[in-house]
């Protein structure tokens, strides 16, 4: 275990769960980013959100944390914030999630509907749309995703709307493997972690930026020096900064268009 990352991640779960960084629509569906993401300019996932809407026009914003690092991390805190998640949910009356990051759609399972966005986007969004200038990646498909055919098929739909040349590694689709962060790997056992993402990493092509649609797999390979860019900011520009000062602008952006 590394102890700094646990006691990082403690703090992490802390501040998430905390008021100040939690707010949901009163909705019956709502754009879910996560954690991650919402460290991205908040420009981004109101792009984002925007598009979902042509599908879901009621559609809301959350501003909240599903508790995957709780769950592995922090056994005894965990039963009380998913229950606590639990009934924020209920008492939003949100039925429908339309997720982000393939980890927050595992961990809200069982708690409302879930559904990832990639196949929405790919059905919804329009070529003005896209101002996002990225000529070549190598694809990174995360592992929760490994079974989901139309969300990997509507990522690379994505890209080449964007005019991204993709580079395919020796395992991607199907046939991926992990980043070395599963069910938070990179604290619970980091060398196990460095060997899974050295195997990972060796795949990748040199000089080009890696992509995927999962923010936590590229901030692993943003920790070995990997230039990487998540799906959203091949379609809508890259993220100038990425941080907590992001995710607390998103915040308040979700409480300022009248959501608790």
């Amino acid at each position: 275990m590394n102890r700094a990352g646990a006691l990082g991640m403690a703090l992490h779960q802390t501040l998430s769960f905390a008021r100040p960084m939690t707010a949901l629509s009163q909705r019956e569906a709502v754009f879910w980013p996560g954690c991650a993401l919402m460290g991205l300019d908040p420009a981004i996932l109101l792009k984002t959100a925007e598009v979902l809407r042509r599908e879901e026009p009621e559609l809301g914003l959350s501003a909240c944390c599903c508790g995957q690092p709780s769950r592995y991390l922090l056994e005894k805190s965990f039963p009380a914030r998913r229950d606590r998640l639990a009934a924020l949910l209920e008492r939003r009356g949100v039925r429908r999630v339309y997720a982000a990051c393939p980890n927050c759609a595992r961990e809200l399972e069982g708690l409302t509907e879930v559904r990832l966005i990639w196949s929405v986007l790919a059905r919804c969004i329009r070529r003005e749309d896209i101002s996002g200038s990225t000529a070549a990646v190598t694809i990174h498909d995360p592992c929760p995703l490994r079974n989901q055919p139309d969300e990997l098929a509507a990522a690379r739909t994505l890209l080449e709307l964007a005019g991204a040349a993709v580079t395919e590694p020796k395992h991607s689709g199907h046939r991926t493997v992990c980043c070395g962060n599963v069910q938070m790997l990179r604290t619970r056992d980091p060398e196990k972690s460095r060997s899974l993402r050295t195997a990972r990493t060796g795949e990748f092509p040199q000089g080009q930026p890696v992509a995927s649609c999962c923010e936590g797999c590229l901030d692993a390979f943003r920790g070995e020096g990997l230039d990487t860019v998540h799906l959203l900011e091949v379609l809508f520009g890259r993220s100038k900064t990425r941080g907590w000062g992001n995710r607390l602008a998103f915040t308040r952006a979700v409480r300022g268009e009248g959501h608790g």
